[in-house]
């Protein structure tokens, strides 16, 4: 009985970390406290880009690319991008799977907020 609960309780774990589901850009920056860790959806428009700093301040690693939805836009980097099955260009629209990092100073203030691009699924241009 006891593999059950283990198979079980990692099923509820796989089910909780996928909670957030979709939500758009706006409500992610604003609910970046909480998201701490967090996988979430995002879909939106793939602008190719350089890296350039972050709103909050700092760099997230390389920005492969700015997703914007109408709710505002955010730089992604794509982890493992070399597991890409298609590539971006830019004017695709996207749906993506991110893990969100979020950096805070001493004070407990988020300075800087990353996204980690997991899976990306094209959706055409």
């Amino acid at each position: 009985m006891r593999p059950v609960r283990v198979g079980l309780l990692l099923v509820l774990l796989m089910v909780t970390t996928e909670a957030w589901g979709q939500m758009s850009i706006g409500s992610l920056l604003s609910s970046a406290d909480s998201a701490n860790l967090e996988l979430v959806t995002l879909q939106g428009v793939a602008h190719l880009s350089r890296s350039r700093q972050n709103g909050l301040g700092g760099k997230c690693g390389n920005a492969a690319f700015t997703l914007q939805d109408d709710t505002g836009s955010i730089e992604v980097a794509i982890r493992r991008s070399n597991r890409l099955i298609e590539p971006l260009r830019e004017g695709d629209r996207v749906q993506l799977t991110a893990q969100m990092k979020v950096f805070r100073d001493r004070e407990n203030i988020p300075v800087l907020i990353c996204v980690e691009a997991t899976a990306i699924q094209h959706l055409g241009q």
